[in-house]
């Protein structure tokens, strides 16, 4: 149950663009090796380990977000410079949300969970389109059928990320996860910018990893 629960982390439906991550996981990244892929040609991947139980950890090292360099990233028109921008987005929503229910540490004890988040890839966000496919009645209604489905908006940019917790004390990997993740459809403010897009993400990000962890550990009925 408990596996179930995390393997929704960073939970999102794929955007449509053409990707390596459908044939393999990413193959610089360190849990590579332990990925499995959740459905053919999707880019859902995940690993837990065996018995995986996280009601001991307390506290979390959240680990600077880290941009991918490996061969198959997929930043087609991303500059480094936003790529090292959106990381740090990343790293800062994680720090906020999750300081809410566990102590963020900076070293590792016996009861800490090391979290350690890779940009692995974006989409930009065609900001006048995309905002303009929702200022309509039925712009507005095509978006709400999208949301209700799951689906990314018209136009709107995604990130692709991969997720790794380490065992704070023994290093030893507890659950990795790869997904692209899109901001609701219904998200306005999300269409005006990449930058823009990124900020929704990161915060949806940081609260269902927040809520998810909360409930793996215990910590919520």
């Amino acid at each position: 149950m408990i596996r179930a629960s995390i393997a929704l982390l960073l939970l999102a439906a794929p955007a449509a663009a053409a990707a390596q991550t459908k044939d393999h996981a990413p193959v610089s990244l360190p849990s590579s090796g332990k990925l499995r892929q959740d459905s053919a040609k999707s880019e859902s991947w995940t690993y837990a380990k065996p018995g995986l139980q996280l009601g001991s950890y307390r506290s979390v090292m959240v680990l600077p977000t880290t941009v991918y360099t490996g061969p198959d990233a997929q930043f087609d028109g991303v500059d480094r410079a936003d790529r090292e921008k959106y990381a740090r987005m990343v790293t800062d929503a994680l720090t906020s949300e999750l300081g809410k229910s566990f102590s963020i540490v900076t070293a590792a004890k016996a009861d800490t969970l090391r979290l350690r988040v890779t940009l692995l890839g974006a989409d930009t966000t065609k900001g006048g389109l995309a905002t303009a496919t929702r200022a309509t009645p039925l712009g507005l209604a095509s978006s709400a059928v999208r949301s209700l489905r799951g689906k990314e908006g018209r136009f709107t940019g995604s990130l692709l990320l991969a997720l790794e917790l380490h065992d704070g004390k023994s290093n030893v990997l507890q659950f990795a996860a790869v997904r692209r993740r899109s901001p609701n459809a219904l998200d306005i403010p999300a269409t005006l910018s990449t930058t823009e897009t990124v900020k929704s993400i990161a915060k949806s990000l940081a609260e269902d990893i927040r809520e998810k962890l909360e409930r793996a550990s215990g910590r919520t009925p």
